[in-house]
């Protein structure tokens, strides 16, 4: 039996010299965020009647229930998989690395998100390059946008400089004034939302959604703006999570140790939001 070689290096007390000391180990989580993420759009396009004849799923029933238990599922992926990282963050080896890993990750989760609205951004140009007929209806007494998508618009900006202003002052170690304005943040945040469940349900009051549109070019348009914009709301409810979950950490005195990633995540997706939005409403509201 051979003896270990006295001038054999020791193992690094801070898992330096090994690569792979800060990969976490194997997760469920985000196979389940993502079976939500794939089951919520066919709810929602068989709820809005687009899977018409197709067994089972077809359904507005169905679709309701996949729409409610594909969120619920993602939900309950995201906030499991959030758990299982600031888990994780207390025994890494090396929590730089750690940090740089995260960072990169809700990186390439945004160009994922916005691949995904690029979708829709590709489908509006298209139909209105090609269909002159596509856009809102001209009737009387029908006024697409106005002041409330203005001041909605307004109030989401707001949204976005607090919440920046919040992740800057939490890094510094004013955590008080991080709380207060990420509070505001969620504040701002939920009132957005309030505004376009509003104005869903008041253009949804005038008959303005697809199965009650005959016209082609106003039906495709009807389509997809409560595509666009219930899918940039969908992910406004998740920034609203992300960023509640900061606050909840905020409060558990998480932030201390100078590890802020949970905000950083929230704040750089909260962001995004903002800059698509802002994208929406030129699109939607203005060029169209």
């Amino acid at each position: 039996m051979s003896e270990p070689h006295d001038n054999a290096p020791a193992p690094s007390a801070h898992g330096h010299d090994d690569p792979m000391s800060h990969v976490p180990p194997p997760s469920p989580w985000p196979l389940i965020t993502a079976a939500g993420l794939l089951v919520a759009p066919f709810g929602i396009v068989s709820l809005l009647g687009g899977l018409k004849g197709w067994p089972v799923i077809g359904s507005p029933g169905t679709g309701l229930v996949a729409m409610l238990g594909g969120f619920a599922i993602f939900l309950v992926g995201l906030m499991g998989w959030a758990h299982q990282i600031i888990v994780e963050k207390k025994i890494s080896h090396d929590p730089a690395a750690q940090q740089k890993d995260l960072q990169l990750f809700i990186l390439l989760f945004l160009v994922g998100e916005l691949a995904a609205f690029g979708a829709v951004f590709g489908f509006i140009f298209h139909r209105n390059y090609y269909d002159e007929s596509f856009g809102p209806p001209h009737v009387d007494g029908f006024h697409f946008g106005g002041a409330k998508a203005a001041i909605a618009t307004f109030i989401l900006l707001s949204s976005s400089v607090s919440c920046e202003f919040a992740h800057h002052a939490v890094e510094h170690g004013r955590l008080a004034l991080g709380r207060a304005l990420l509070i505001g943040t969620v504040i701002l945040g939920a009132v957005f939302l309030g505004f376009q469940g509003f104005e869903w349900g008041e253009f949804i009051q005038r008959g303005f959604y697809p199965m009650n549109i005959s016209e082609g070019g106003v039906s495709a348009f009807a389509a997809a703006f409560y595509t666009g914009t219930g899918f940039h709301g969908l992910h406004v409810a998740i920034g609203l999570v992300m960023l509640c979950m900061a606050w909840f950490r905020l409060e558990a005195g998480g932030f201390r140790d100078g590890r802020t990633f949970t905000l950083t995540a929230a704040s750089w997706y909260w962001h995004f939001v903002d800059i698509v939005w802002v994208l929406l409403f030129i699109t939607i509201y203005v060029l169209s």
